[in-house]
């Protein structure tokens, strides 16, 4: 039965990776729903709920950039252990300072800019890490499931947090979730791999060739147009629909009136979404990935507008759950494609534009639509980005066909 659902688990390895970082994304969703907790009720504003995110992402491009040569040269389980003690650390920072009841905006400013700045290597270096773990022939497995991870922490993390942070408050939130750091330190710490440098041709030429190492990376996704479809796909569309789940907690304050439980009810359905989309991932792709992709880009704003104009908790709870799915669906196989279709030696740098991609379009869309919302309102603020990404994807679907044929 494993070997056919899940044939990644096999290896010891990949299985010590996988449940390490479950624990710690599961407190890392929690803390994702405290930070916004906090801003706002520090704030009592979208527009710095938006901002916030985005001042966090002013040091991922030079960072994104230098780290993803840094990938490539380095031995990237060490990497990932150093990228998981820091943010263990931030994370400390981050509750005590909640805790004591001494956090100001300034604060938290500062931690988003060491978060963005550490996440700008942790994300691409573990995304690049697993074909060090896994057989070439289960490496999409592999890709699948550590979709699946971030979404089943999504499912616990975000309904934990609504609890925790109505009985013991966001401070402790963020202090139970820098524990969580331990698992993934430990569990790379057990993990037997030789410590290899992926591209070997760059030994002793660090400072020559460090300018052509990140343009090769560039080079490699612009010889691909198909890939580079799917990754715009993932950016703009998955983009312009992030802010529904960016903004929920002033959605919930201000729409729905629910408080912290209903943010951990609509943020738990979105998870769940993710979850279910993950498991029709497999059934899905046989009628190719390609088209799968498309479709769930049409799809995924349709339900987006749906949801922004809703206004009922229970209605909002349901169209979330298909946004959830749609949204992973989309992710997933884009990052599959790439992952499959990119040569190794150039992974970490591929893996770091694909992230700073990812975490540029999520940011500056929920900036973008965070600051909109003072103006129109944030129910029509999210209805208008997601008719943005319908048009895009409309717009591409018309433009590049042949994506459709992706395999």
């Amino acid at each position: 039965m494993l070997a056919t659902i899940a044939p990644a688990l096999r290896s010891r390895n990949f299985r010590l990776f996988w449940f390490g970082q479950l624990v710690s994304t599961t407190g890392a969703s929690m803390q994702v729903v405290a930070e916004g907790w906090l801003i706002y009720e520090l704030t009592q504003s979208t527009f710095w709920l938006g901002m916030v995110g985005l001042l966090a992402l002013i040091p991922v491009l030079p960072i994104s950039l230098a780290g993803g040569v840094l990938i490539d040269r380095v031995p990237r389980r060490k990497l990932i252990m150093l990228t998981q003690t820091l943010l263990l650390l931030q994370a400390a920072v981050f509750g005590l300072l909640g805790v004591s009841g001494v956090l100001r905006l300034w604060h938290i400013i500062v931690l988003y800019f060491f978060f963005g700045s550490i996440l700008a290597i942790d994300h691409p270096a573990r995304r690049a890490f697993l074909v060090e773990l896994v057989e070439e022939k289960d490496l999409a497995n592999a890709v699948a499931l550590n979709a699946t991870l971030f979404n089943i922490s999504s499912l616990v993390g975000y309904a934990v947090a609504g609890v925790l942070i109505a009985t013991l408050g966001a401070g402790v939130t963020m202090l139970i979730n820098a524990v969580t750091y331990l698992a993934p330190i430990t569990a790379l710490a057990l993990i037997h791999t030789p410590d290899i440098v992926a591209d070997a041709r760059i030994h002793g030429q660090q400072s020559q060739r460090f300018i052509h190492a990140i343009w090769e990376g560039f080079l490699t996704l612009w010889k691909q147009p198909m890939i580079l479809g799917a990754i715009s796909l993932m950016a703009v569309v998955g983009g312009l629909t992030w802010p529904v789940f960016g903004l929920m907690p002033a959605y919930v304050s201000e729409v729905m009136d629910a408080g912290a439980m209903g943010l951990g009810f609509l943020l738990a359905a979105g998870a769940l979404g993710s979850v279910l989309g993950t498991l029709s991932i497999a059934r899905l792709s046989l009628f190719g990935q390609g088209r799968v992709l498309v479709a769930a880009s049409l799809m995924l704003p349709i339900f987006v507008i749906a949801f922004a104009l809703s206004g009922n908790i229970w209605l909002s709870g349901a169209l979330i759950v298909a946004v959830g799915a749609l949204l992973l669906i989309l992710q997933s196989l884009a990052i599959t494609l790439v992952q499959i279709n990119i040569p190794d030696r150039v992974r970490g740098r591929v893996m770091s534009l694909y992230s700073l991609l990812h975490a540029g379009a999520d940011t500056g869309s929920n900036a973008a639509i965070g600051v909109l919302a003072v103006y129109t309102g944030l129910p029509l603020a999210l209805a208008i980005s997601g008719a943005a990404a319908l048009i895009y994807a409309v717009g591409l679907r018309i433009g590049l066909p042949a994506i459709r044929e992706l395999k």
